[in-house]
């Protein structure tokens, strides 16, 4: 049979040895016992104290009191658990003992309690060790998580369900620009609060942030623009532990620069002002579609006059918005995606139709892009139009801000 438990038993009587021998046996406790009757065996033993399960201490050598025993034993092997095995009932002497730190006394007189007492004091030093063996595997996991977290090139924020901040990344304050004092408390509502003096348009910018936060089941995108003229892109991911959901983890990176300083494009210099100023104050509006899922940035409530909830959330509601005549114009640029951005007239939410500019590229998990709205001008689409002319440089724009 495999040995399932090693026991360092000091004792100075054989016929002891052999009584707590046969005990084990007829209790089906599968034990090696390591017996010492000695001091200078029972300090050599000690120096191994980590091998073992338990000490039971019964009747110790005459230059080695029990208590000295087990105040050694402590000393070198403090997880070691130890049992103290006196050949009389004594308990004010027993009490005692348990105060310098023995796990339990049995006396001789009662041997039957022997066996259960040692199997639930291995047991609980066995459980002991592992929690503890566990703790140090989660702080080392947390260590090389933190590490992770730091190396990032993106603001990185993790929110959970009620609303609080469980972590995030020095990169994401630096980003932002908020200081240690705002992080400290760890809430959400501080942090959108100290940052909305930041963005050109506050209430725009609490909209959008919470939008991000509101749905905790949907992939989220959306731009965040400040007073400074940078435009902050947020990715908003569902935490999950197994199938259970936990909150959101939040990416943010600065895309103002994105490609335009190595772009060789000559006609990146050449963007007309109107675009870029959609840009910049977030009227071009970001979305990702996937085989069962539209998410389009909650910038497009206001653009499109729809009110929360309303916008499409897969591709057959987006169609529902589509003037019938332009249905072919977005189902061929999915068949065949190109560079070249596409017009597309959409219904708003009173009815009335809004000409729309959409841009797309297709990836590994699906198609991804901006949008924003251009004028209503039948001559848009005439050679000579500035709006048909900038069709090339909206494309390069909608480049730089795309998710690649």
């Amino acid at each position: 049979m495999k040995t399932e438990y090693r026991i360092l038993y000091l004792e100075d009587r054989e016929e002891h040895l052999e009584q707590v021998t046969d005990l084990l046996k007829r209790e089906y406790l599968p034990s090696d016992l390591c017996w010492v009757r000695g001091r200078d065996g029972f300090l050599t033993a000690l120096k191994n104290g980590w091998s073992y399960d338990l000490l039971l201490v019964g009747e110790p050598p005459p230059d080695l009191p029990a208590p000295e025993a087990l105040a050694l034993a402590r000393k070198s092997c403090p997880e070691l658990p130890v049992v103290l095995l006196p050949n009389e009932a004594d308990e004010e002497r027993a009490a005692d003992l348990l105060r310098q730190g023995a796990t339990d006394v049995v006396a001789r007189t009662a041997l039957a309690r022997l066996a259960p007492v040692l199997r639930r004091a291995m047991g609980e030093a066995r459980e002991r060790a592992a929690l503890k063996r566990a703790e140090a595997d989660n702080l080392r996991l947390a260590g090389l998580l933190r590490n992770v977290l730091e190396a990032s090139s993106e603001g990185i924020l993790v929110v959970d369900l009620a609303g609080q901040i469980t972590t995030y990344n020095r990169k994401f304050m630096s980003l932002c620009g908020i200081p240690e004092y705002v992080m400290a408390p760890m809430n959400l509502e501080r942090v959108l609060l100290f940052l909305q003096d930041q963005f050109a348009d506050p209430v725009a910018f609490m909209s959008e942030a919470r939008h991000l936060g509101d749905h905790s089941e949907r992939k989220l995108v959306g731009f965040l623009n400040g007073k400074d003229q940078r435009t902050i892109e947020a990715f908003g991911r569902t935490q999950r532990v197994g199938r259970e959901s936990m909150g959101k983890v939040f990416s943010f990176m600065d895309v103002t620069d994105r490609e335009l300083a190595t772009d060789p494009l000559p006609e990146a210099r050449a963007v007309p002002p109107d675009l870029v100023a959609a840009a910049r104050e977030g009227r071009m509006v970001p979305w990702h579609l996937t085989e069962d899922e539209l998410v389009i940035s909650g910038k497009g409530l206001g653009l499109l006059g729809l009110a929360p909830g309303e916008l499409p959330g897969d591709l057959a509601a987006l169609e529902a918005l589509i003037h019938p005549e332009d249905l072919d114009r977005l189902r061929q640029a999915l068949e065949r995606p190109s560079s070249a951005p596409f017009d597309l007239r959409l219904r708003k939410g009173g009815g009335s139709w809004i000409l729309t500019r959409w841009n797309l590229k297709r990836g590994i998990e699906g198609y991804r892009g901006a949008f924003t709205v251009i004028p209503w001008d039948a001559r848009a689409e005439e050679p000579g139009h500035p709006l048909h002319k900038a069709t090339p440089r909206f494309n390069f724009l909608v480049k730089i801000l795309q998710q690649g």
